[in-house]
């Protein structure tokens, strides 16, 4: 049994128990049937419901994304392949590094890879968890919680942060190297070559990306609040154009692809947009749970390692 199955049978653990919370609260709550114990769990329904809930965020997130994928690899991968290449990287790459993994990174990537799977999941999904959260969330997310005066403090951080993840991709394609990945059955290589040399791009994003912080911040600040909006925008457009094309046919943007499943698709093999949320979705039902009762029963030693 690997890591990742543990982990899964833990959450799942969780789950049952916000499952049950959840039907308890409906006759009084579950210290009044379990006693310390269910006084120990209550609340966990709640995190058993926004688990669920996150499904709505997540879609208009990634569907529209995901859609558009193989028309933006089709666009940009006459400019984006030949530049990857002569840099020695796969043009997968590009992908996770402006775009977060539940923001069509992982998607796009698959379509830029080339049938390079190990290059795919590196870029979607651990470049994609890093770079590409901070440049299309972080930053613009944080910019409109903040005091403008305090927006150089955020610059700094965010400095601190960008300059850190080709250390933390490194760090993941290592455990992946040795966790024996596989897709489909199938066992994924990475390679101490695929790790290294697929870091050159990210590393000359970082280091402009440090730079333009340094010196110019309020432009490069700026320049992902823009960055950010136009991403909403294509994002909400792919989302429309791929209804469209599921309930009426009409295809408004050639080479969508189907956020269902489609003629031909193998369940468990092709995974739609719709049940990639889906699955996603199912993971949260214990995941939340356990993040609020581990945190709950653990407060104190949690807090002595924090301190």
């Amino acid at each position: 049994m690997g890591i990742n199955e543990i982990i899964m049978y833990i959450m799942m653990f969780f789950m049952l128990i916000a499952a049950v919370d959840r039907i308890l609260s409906q006759f009084g709550g579950s210290a009044r049937f379990l006693g310390k114990f269910g006084k120990s769990i209550e609340g966990s329904g709640g995190q058993f419901e926004e688990g669920f809930m996150a499904m709505g965020a997540l879609g208009l997130a990634m569907v529209g994304m995901t859609a558009l994928a193989p028309v933006l690899a089709h666009v940009l991968g006459p400019v984006i392949i030949p530049v990857y290449e002569m840099l020695g990287a796969n043009p997968s790459m590009f992908a996770g590094t402006l775009l977060a993994c539940d923001m069509g990174g992982f998607f796009l990537a698959k379509e830029l890879a080339g049938g390079d799977v190990a290059a795919w999941l590196y870029s979607g999904l651990i470049l994609g968890s890093m770079m590409g959260p901070t440049i299309v969330f972080s930053i613009p997310v944080a910019l409109g919680i903040i005091e403008p005066s305090d927006r150089r403090y955020l610059a700094l951080g965010v400095l601190a942060g960008i300059v850190t993840i080709p250390i933390g991709c490194i760090a993941g394609g290592l455990v992946a190297m040795y966790s024996g990945v596989q897709i489909n059955g199938q066992p994924v290589e990475f390679t101490f070559a695929l790790i290294l040399m697929n870091m050159i791009p990210v590393l000359i994003v970082a280091v402009l990306v440090a730079l333009g912080l340094k010196f110019i911040p309020e432009k490069m600040i700026n320049g992902f609040q823009i960055f950010a909006k136009f991403l909403v925008a294509l994002i909400t457009l792919g989302l429309a154009a791929a209804v469209v094309k599921f309930l009426l046919g009409w295809e408004l943007i050639p080479g969508l692809d189907p956020i269902f499943m489609a003629p031909g698709d193998k369940p468990g093999e092709v995974m739609r947009a719709i049940e990639v949320i889906g699955s996603i979705s199912c993971v949260l039902l214990g995941a939340y749970p356990m993040v609020l009762l581990l945190t709950r029963w653990f407060e104190k030693p949690l807090m002595s390692v924090g301190k």
